[in-house]
């Protein structure tokens, strides 16, 4: 595939007038990608089954020609207040037990199968309709961010309990797995278990593990459906944007699913960190073991941070070129032009609120004509990583002061440090690539992983609260090493 440079644009922020003049300033800089999209569920369904698409179908007729290619992204994440009224049930709640409204985004609850059933069909009809133009979908946008990677709703006790009747079959099974005879937790009928909310003191662990991982697979499960309608029409590649440092999705069982990785790379930390970037670069190449884009590439300024800082166009020629460094096979600039309305009117992008291009669009087009294909490191070093191990960490506080991905990050500062590239390794990884193999901090090892350790020939590395677990959180009798 070719390598993919562009910004997210959003046509329906500006009057129809100012689009040729927007294409013209793309073609200038021979900007050949843009995301559209993935927030237009009400303008492109307006009312209940009574669709509109003549914005978005003048918008990408114009792009198309100018020989734009399209992204676009199913809009899934912001159901339309006309859903909203009808069936309110449809909105998350928190742990707290507090409803999350409408008038921001990602204001629904993935288990709801009425929101599911609308979801689906504007995604089958907005598939359906622009199947020729696009040459790339993206599956909804960031699933689980801003804190909904979970929902406390009566929609997710029943589906927790459907998942629970698949994995375990039998309530006694499911007792003895959660270790239920402590605090006398045992359970005589499906319908008595829900989801695990508020208690006076902690929860049970076992319970806990199965709910992070039902929530997970929630959202996984909802992709596949993306993932089998958009199937039906088209065979462009299908990808979903990731987040940094995020760990309440299993990433790795949801990248079996896509056709390559996504991600959306803005700095977290308080101070720009480049190995903290890098590493997240490294983990998303990992997951399919193949190049990957950035579909959101900060610009410079964000919105979101305490104290949003500037920063110079040369950061955005550096980031670029450390992800293709890393793997990458382009990236995408959120967003196109600055916006002065709405929740994100302080967020940076490649062409000013007046509408004349930034330096950063110059830097931005110099730079990605300087890179072509793509870069694969070689495989020196591995570090295994799990995201149930992570969850494992959370629940059980071992040490509340520990946190299982800074650490592996920290880790993988010392091996960058040391001149070795890295790849982050998972249970069904060939180990045998590696030189060297470091295991750190993984709670729960499963078994076929671990015979393959022992018939590993290069230099293993197992730190301290490696192997203590098993697949249902219980503590292990005996180490599985020596």
């Amino acid at each position: 595939m070719e390598n993919i440079y562009g910004a997210a644009y959003y046509p329906e922020h500006w009057d129809r007038s100012l689009w040729q003049n927007h294409i013209d300033i793309m073609r200038e800089y021979n900007i050949k990608w843009m995301r559209i999209g993935e927030f237009s569920w009400k303008l492109i369904e307006p009312e209940d089954e009574k669709y509109d698409f003549s914005l978005f179908d003048e918008a990408i007729e114009l792009l198309y020609k100018s020989g734009i290619n399209i992204i676009f992204g199913t809009p899934t994440a912001v159901p339309p207040i006309w859903l909203v009224k009808k069936y309110p049930e449809i909105l998350p709640i928190n742990e707290n037990g507090e409803i999350l409204g409408f008038g921001s985004r990602r204001h629904y609850c993935v288990p709801n199968k009425i929101y599911q059933k609308y979801a689906l069909r504007v995604t089958e009809k907005v598939v359906e309709r622009y199947v020729k133009y696009v040459k790339m979908w993206q599956i909804d946008n960031e699933f689980g961010c801003t804190n909904t990677d979970k929902c406390y709703s009566h929609a997710s006790d029943i589906a927790f309990r459907e998942w629970l009747k698949k994995k375990y079959k039998d309530i006694n099974i499911l007792n003895e797995k959660w270790g239920t005879p402590f605090w006398a937790q045992m359970y005589d009928n499906w319908e008595d278990i829900n989801i695990p909310r508020k208690t006076v003191t902690f929860k049970n662990p076992h319970q806990v593990l199965d709910f992070y991982r039902f929530s997970s697979d929630a959202y996984i499960d909802f992709a596949k459906k993306q993932v089998k309608i958009i199937r039906k029409y088209s065979n462009a590649p299908i990808t979903h944007n990731f987040m940094i440092d995020f760990l309440k999705i299993d990433y790795k069982k949801f990248s079996e699913i896509l056709d390559l990785i996504s991600w959306d790379n803005y700095i977290t930390t308080e101070e720009y960190d480049p190995l903290r970037q890098a590493a997240n670069h490294d983990l998303m190449r990992s997951l399919k073991d193949s190049p990957f884009i950035v579909m959101e590439q900060q610009p410079g300024r964000v919105n979101w941070r305490r104290i949003n800082e500037e920063y110079p166009p040369s950061y955005l020629s550096m980031w670029l070129k450390q992800a293709y460094l890393h793997g990458s096979m382009g990236s995408l600039i959120f967003r196109f032009r600055e916006l002065p309305y709405g929740a994100e009117q302080f967020h940076g992008a490649l062409v000013s609120y007046d509408g004349r291009p930034r330096e950063r669009l110059k830097e931005f087009s110099k730079t990605f004509s300087q890179l072509k294909g793509t870069l694969i490191p070689k495989k020196e070093v591995g570090i295994y990583f799990d995201y149930e191990n992570v969850w494992i960490h959370e629940i059980n506080h071992l040490n509340r002061n520990f946190s299982y991905w800074d650490s592996i990050v920290d880790m993988y500062k010392v091996v960058r440090k040391m001149g070795y590239n890295v790849d982050f390794v998972f249970s069904n990884t060939e180990i045998n690539n590696y030189k060297l193999l470091i295991i750190p901090y993984a709670m729960e090892l499963e078994d076929e992983f671990l015979e393959r350790l022992r018939n590993y020939k290069g230099k293993l590395i197992v730190t301290a609260m490696s192997g203590i677990k098993d697949r249902y959180n219980w503590i292990i009798d005996t180490p599985p090493y020596g």
